[in-house]
């Protein structure tokens, strides 16, 4: 069961009846200031009654009203709908009477508010479940939705302290609700204040005091004493607990090693916190009546780029794999570039006296290859350069749409797994391709050459992959290498041995060599054949193409017909690299497709990741004997 669609109207911004779609799982609404993202998550707030951090008053600017030289108008009242999909026989019985007659797999919930003040100087609202306002309302199905909000400027190392009520304490007491813990932490306790009252320092402090009780009052009048811990119930223990942090994952780390939260960054602090609610909101008994949703306004706080992507990866897969309802509000362009575009919900306001435009990218009527394509685009063109922690410059679109796929079959291969080619990423490794747009590597190189002398250079690996691009004509191979024209190979003699730069380059150029490797022509030759139009005459000449490479074990007539491939590739006309390598990336994101990575790319991919420490010749084995214009 989840939220499928929030109605709201006559609410802050929102004038008419307005219908906010929301995924099962996650859902992520973007949308410049003042478009209405708050209004959205303030008004789940409000229908189910969620005030941990600040109750959701009711005021007359919760109330649409006109702005601007329009008449003065304001809503009489407003209205907010919960549409609940995906109900299952055991939630259909305990919903029973908010059920759609209908649907009986959905139900809906309803608040509307007067605006009006009563005797008691609050506006007066109605809740009910379903069809009808006269119906049964029953609390405690009510109060089995779990939701739980996380404001934009939230004080994790508040809400974490050993306080009562502390998001630490809440989650234990959850826990223990299924291990039956609460008897042997209370026994720990109590033990410890055995151990505590033999003690010399203790024994002496509590003779100290009993002995003066006696010389004051006499042995008729004094009382005894003993020493205790302040509290051995459960309940208050867990309250006294507090979440410390190291800065690393270490096991071999002992717990006086481990620092306050006050010293920690405040970005990792909204981390330890989401974690937790996270585990709390997990502590659900599958069998337990509970539908579970977590708000999230601007998650990006305090997060550098990598930290951002890494987060949204998580959240996603939580409440894909554990059934907690995620609606997220951001303003980052890192968030919405690496979230999937069917998770995206913008909101538009263009007539501050009407309605926001609420689009589900999901509606917009993309097919899978242009939501592939438009998903790979934003990706390749954050801005993460200075926050990753490694960077593969590359020349133009082609390569980066391509490598992000080539780098998840090389880490595939590389780490011997047996995970799947897509659980592999360069983001695993907060690695950013950075589509330069030309060939401008020095400049780049600069940022990080140098970072062996303090303060000179980024200190953070930077994989440059470049072609050779020798003569038009020329079919290079292993044993048929050819002069390179390339000036920025210049570059590989001077960053060999630094520590943070290297340049790798291939045979000619970046699709050729592809077309070179294993079978890879084969599968290229498919790719442009999908792009060409069915009535094109060239694809009778593509199709033998493929019967040539198929019945020759010539390296040489291979490196012909690969010469023929780019030149088609080349050809704008026909095709175009960028068209070519948008359909090819979209051909790779197909595990079972074959293909070999070839030599140079693996290497970088390698190196950039830290992956591979032996100090090799960033110069692959078949390109050593290029000479350099």
């Amino acid at each position: 069961m989840h939220i499928s669609d929030l109605v709201i109207e006559g609410y802050r911004c929102f004038k008419e009846k307005t219908v906010i779609p929301l995924n099962e799982g996650l859902t992520v609404i973007l949308g410049e200031n003042g478009s209405g993202k708050s209004a959205i998550i303030d008004a789940i707030r409000l229908i189910l009654n969620e005030d941990e951090f600040d109750n959701v008053k009711i005021t007359e600017k919760e109330f649409w009203h006109s702005v601007g030289n329009t008449k003065n108008e304001i809503s009489s009242n407003f209205k907010i709908d919960l549409i609940f999909s995906g109900l299952n026989e055991r939630e259909q019985l305990a919903y029973l009477p908010w059920l759609d007659p209908n649907d009986l797999h959905s139900a809906s919930l309803h608040l509307k508010v007067q605006n009006k003040i009563n005797s008691r100087n609050r506006y007066k609202r109605e809740l009910w479940g379903g069809n009808s306002s006269s119906s049964i309302f029953e609390w405690d199905t009510y109060k089995s939705i779990q939701c739980t909000y996380l404001p934009p400027l939230r004080d994790a190392e508040q809400r974490l302290r050993a306080v009562r009520g502390s998001r630490l304490a809440r989650l234990i007491t959850k826990m223990e609700l299924k291990n039956n813990a609460r008897e042997r932490i209370e026994d720990i306790v109590k033990q410890n204040n055995k151990e505590l009252l033999k003690d010399e320092l203790i024994v002496k402090a509590k003779d100290n005091i009993k002995n003066r009780l006696i010389n004051s009052l006499g042995e008729q009048l004094a009382q005894d004493i003993s020493v205790s811990f302040s509290e051995t119930r459960f309940e208050r223990i867990i309250e006294n607990l507090k979440l410390l942090f190291y800065p690393l994952l270490d096991n071999e780390v002992s717990v006086e090693e481990f620092r306050e939260l006050s010293e920690n960054s405040l970005g990792y602090n909204n981390l330890i916190y989401l974690a937790t609610v996270l585990a709390e909101l997990e502590q659900i008994e599958e069998n337990e009546l509970s539908t579970r949703i977590l708000l999230i306004e601007e998650p990006e706080a305090h997060l550098h780029p990598q930290l951002q992507t890494k987060l949204l990866e998580y959240i996603e897969k939580q409440a894909r794999i554990s059934g907690v309802q995620v609606i997220v509000t951001t303003h980052s362009p890192i968030i919405a570039s690496s979230v999937d575009l069917n998770n995206i919900l913008v909101v538009k306001r263009t007539d501050f006296n009407n309605s926001p435009m609420i689009v589900p990218l999901k509606n917009v009527g993309l097919t899978p290859k242009q939501k592939f394509f438009l998903q790979r685009w934003m990706d390749i063109t954050k801005s993460t350069l200075l926050f990753a922690r490694g960077v593969i410059l590359v020349e133009g679109i082609a390569e980066g749409l391509v490598i992000p796929e080539l780098a998840k079959r090389v880490l595939h291969k590389y780490l011997n797994s047996k995970k799947k080619i897509s659980d592999y990423s360069l983001e695993e490794y907060s690695v950013s391709v950075i589509n330069m747009g030309g060939i401008y590597f020095e400049s780049f190189f600069q940022l990080f050459m140098n970072a062996e002398e303090q303060g000179k250079g980024i200190p953070i690996r930077c994989a440059g992959i470049t072609d050779c691009d020798p003569k038009k004509s020329d079919t290079p191979y292993v044993g048929n290498e050819c002069e390179c024209n390339n000036p920025a190979l210049k570059l590989q003699a001077i960053l060999e041995n630094n520590k943070y730069c290297r340049l790798y380059s291939n045979f000619k150029t970046f699709e050729y060599d592809l077309a070179l490797c294993g079978d890879n022509f084969l599968v290229m030759v498919d790719v442009f054949l999908e792009i060409l139009p069915i009535n094109s005459s060239i694809r009778k000449e593509l199709e033998e193409y493929k019967k040539e490479f198929i019945n020759t074990k010539d390296i040489n007539e291979k490196a012909k017909l690969a010469k023929r491939l780019l030149d088609r590739i080349d050809d704008s006309t026909l095709c175009g690299k960028g068209l070519f390598a948008q359909h090819l990336a979209y051909k790779l994101a197909d595990e079972e497709v074959e293909f070999t990575v070839p030599s140079y790319i693996e290497k970088a991919i390698l190196w950039v990741c830290n992956l591979n420490e032996r100090r090799e010749s960033n110069v692959p084995t078949s390109s050593r004997s290029y000479t350099h214009k």
